[in-house]
C-alpha cells in the first residue's frame, strides 16, 4: 500500500481516481501547523518561530501516521507553491517520524498523466521554497503583531490591521480617490457633421477643441450652409495580435469586468476546478503553455472555426519573477463537462481565452476621411476628419470578445460632395480617473510588482474585512478610517508604504526561493527598516 496526501478532500477524491487501489489518497484540509494565534511565536533577536499545531489537525496528523506506518511509501503531494511546499515540509516531519521513505511529488494540473508522472518523478521538498513561505509569514508575522497594535492605540479601532502588502494596497485605494475629489470637471466642445452618402449616414468631426461653447457655435453656423466634400481617404490594415493567456491576475480582472466576481470567489472557483482535474494550477505568473497541449488545442480550433483560425505557439518573455515551472491557467482537455452555474462560467472564460491565445490575428481596416468644407462666411477651407474601422478577418475574436468596435464608412472617393443632413456642438467633459475595481487593483499590484499570485485575492478580500473598503457601483470606495490610516501610516512608517521597497522586498522572497538569498537576512533588512522610524 502507498500513501498519497494531499491538501483537500476534493483534491483527494479526483486522484484517488488515477491512482486505483494500491494508493489510500489522504487530506490534511490544508495547513497543518502555524505560528500561534494568540502570541507572537517568534524570536526577535535569533528569529526561530514556533509553529503549533492549527486547531483539530493533531487528530487529522495522528490519523495520517497511523496509515503511514502501513505504507510502503508517503507522497505529499500539496500545492507547487510557496505554501504548498511549507505545508509539505510540515507533513514529512510528522510522516518521518514513523515512515522513512517519504517523497515529494509536484504536479501542476490533475490528470492521470501527471499525478502519474509525479509519483515516478517524485523527490524531496524544496527547502528554498519553504524558506521563502516562512520569511514571507515571519515578516507578516511581525509587521501584523508590531503595527496593528500601534494603529490600534491610535484610532481606538481594534478591527484594524497594517501588513506588507495590504497597507500599499490601501494606499492605491485611498490615492485615487483623492485623485477623483480634487479633480475639476472641465467641459470643452467640438463641431462635428452628420452626413449622407448613397442613403447611408455617418458623423464627421472639425478636430480643434473650443473651450468655449460660442466660439465653437459660430463655427457651425458658418458651415451648415456649406459645400462638404472629400478631398482625400487614406486606408490601411492593422493585425491585433491573440490576447495571452490567463495568468493569475487577468483571470481575477477579467472575472470581475465580464462575470462580476470578487476576487476570492474567482480563486475560490478556480481552485474548486483545478482540484477536480478540469484546469491547470490557478496560482501562476507564467504565460507558458505546454506544447503538446497547445497543439491538441490548435487541432481543435482547426475543426471547430476552420484552418484559417489556427494562430502559432507563442513564446512570451517572462518576468524574472515568474515561478518557471508553472504554466497559464488552461484547461487540461476538451472533453464534454458535468459543470454548471458559476463553475460552468469561470470554465467558459478560461477556455475560451485559451483558444482565443493560440489563434490567428483579427486583421481590421481603418479609414481616414478629409473632408473640406467651404462655405460664404468661411475666410479660408476648414477639413473635418471622418475615420472608419471594418473588421475584415475577425481572427481570435470569434472566440474571445475583442472590444473593438465596427465603423463601417459607406464607400467614398476624393472628390465626392456629401449631403449635410446636420452640423452641431457636441459638449464633452473631462473625466476624473476611475476609481479601482477588484480586478483593476489586482492588475497595478501585478504590474507595480506587489504581491504574488497567491496572495491578490487575500488582499483585496482583508481591505474589505477590516473596514477599508465599501463595494461601490462594482468599485471600490475606501471609508473614512482608509484616510486616516494611509496618513498615519505615511507618517510613521514611510518604508511599509513604499511600492518601489514592497516590489523590491517581494523580489528578494524570490531570491530566497532561487536559493540565492538567506531567509532570515531578507527578514532582518525588511523588518529593521519599517521600524526604523515608528512612533
Amino acid at each position: 500500500m502507498k500513501l498519497f496526501i494531499v491538501e483537500s478532500p476534493t483534491k483527494a477524491k479526483t486522484i484517488q481516481r488515477f491512482l486505483g487501489k494500491n494508493f489510500i489518497v489522504r487530506a490534511t484540509f490544508g495547513h497543518i501547523k502555524d505560528l500561534p494565534p494568540k502570541e507572537l511565536g517568534v524570536d526577535e533577536e535569533t528569529l526561530e518561530a514556533r509553529y503549533v499545531y492549527i486547531r483539530g489537525k493533531k487528530k487529522v496528523v495522528d490519523n495520517l501516521k497511523r496509515l503511514a506506518r502501513k505504507a510502503d511509501v508517503v507522497y505529499v503531494g500539496t500545492d507547487p507553491d510557496r505554501e504548498g511546499e511549507a505545508i509539505a515540509y510540515f507533513v514529512k516531519q510528522e510522516m518521518v517520524k514513523v515512515n522513512g521513505n517519504v517523497k515529494r511529488a509536484v504536479f501542476y494540473e490533475i490528470t492521470k498523466e501527471a499525478i502519474k508522472r509525479s509519483v515516478e518523478e517524485a523527490g524531496d521538498v524544496n527547502m528554498n521554497m519553504v524558506h521563502s513561505q516562512f520569511a514571507r509569514r515571519t515578516l507578516d508575522r511581525l509587521i501584523g503583531y508590531k503595527i496593528s497594535p500601534i494603529l490600534w492605540r491610535a484610532f481606538k479601532n481594534y478591527k484594524l490591521s497594517a501588513g506588507r502588502v495590504q497597507s500599499p494596497a490601501l494606499r492605491l485605494v485611498v490615492e485615487r480617490e483623492r485623485e477623483i475629489e480634487s479633480f475639476k470637471v472641465k467641459s470643452y466642445y467640438y463641431v462635428k457633421a452628420l452626413l449622407e452618402k448613397d442613403g447611408k449616414t455617418f458623423e464627421a468631426v472639425y478636430d480643434y477643441r473650443y473651450e468655449n461653447p460660442s466660439d465653437a457655435k459660430d463655427v457651425a453656423d458658418r458651415i451648415k450652409d456649406g459645400i462638404f466634400a472629400v478631398v482625400s481617404v487614406e486606408s490601411k490594415r492593422e493585425k491585433v495580435p491573440p490576447p495571452k493567456p490567463f495568468i493569475t491576475s487577468l483571470l481575477q480582472s477579467e472575472a470581475n469586468a465580464k462575470l462580476g466576481f470578487a476576487t476570492e470567489k474567482t480563486q475560490s472557483l478556480a481552485q474548486k476546478l483545478y482540484e477536480e482535474g478540469f484546469i491547470t494550477y490557478p496560482r501562476t505568473d507564467s504565460y507558458r503553455m505546454n506544447e503538446k497541449k497547445a497543439k491538441e488545442f490548435m487541432s481543435y480550433i482547426s475543426k471547430k472555426f476552420g484552418k484559417e483560425y489556427v494562430g502559432r505557439i507563442r513564446r512570451f518573455k517572462e518576468k524574472p519573477t515568474s515561478q518557471g515551472a508553472h504554466e497559464c491557467i488552461r484547461p487540461t482537455s476538451l472533453k464534454d463537462l458535468s459543470l454548471s452555474g458559476e463553475l460552468l462560467s469561470l470554465y467558459k472564460l478560461i477556455l475560451s481565452r485559451t483558444l482565443a491565445s493560440l489563434m490567428a490575428d483579427m486583421l481590421l481596416e481603418r479609414k481616414e476621411v478629409s473632408i473640406e468644407v467651404s462655405a460664404p462666411r468661411l475666410r479660408r477651407p476648414i477639413h473635418l476628419k471622418a475615420k472608419g474601422t471594418e473588421i475584415k478577418f475577425d481572427g481570435w475574436s470569434r472566440a474571445y470578445p475583442s472590444g473593438v468596435e465596427e465603423k463601417i464608412l459607406p464607400q467614398l472617393e476624393e472628390g465626392d460632395v456629401l449631403k449635410v443632413i446636420r452640423v452641431y456642438v457636441e459638449e464633452k467633459k473631462t473625466q476624473p480617473p476611475p476609481r479601482y475595481t477588484e480586478g483593476t487593483l489586482v492588475k497595478t499590484l501585478e504590474k507595480l510588482g506587489i504581491g504574488r499570485p497567491s496572495t491578490y485575492a487575500t488582499i483585496v478580500k482583508t481591505l474589505k474585512q477590516r473596514g477599508y473598503v465599501k463595494l461601490y457601483r462594482k468599485s471600490l470606495r475606501p471609508t473614512d478610517i482608509a484616510f486616516e490610516v494611509v496618513d498615519f501610516l505615511m507618517e510613521n512608517f514611510p518604508v511599509l508604504m513604499d511600492y518601489q521597497f514592497t516590489a523590491y522586498m517581494e523580489k528578494a522572497l524570490d531570491e530566497v526561493e532561487e536559493g540565492k538569498r538567506f531567509w532570515k537576512d531578507v527578514v532582518r533588512e525588511f523588518f529593521s527598516k519599517v521600524m526604523e522610524v515608528a512612533v
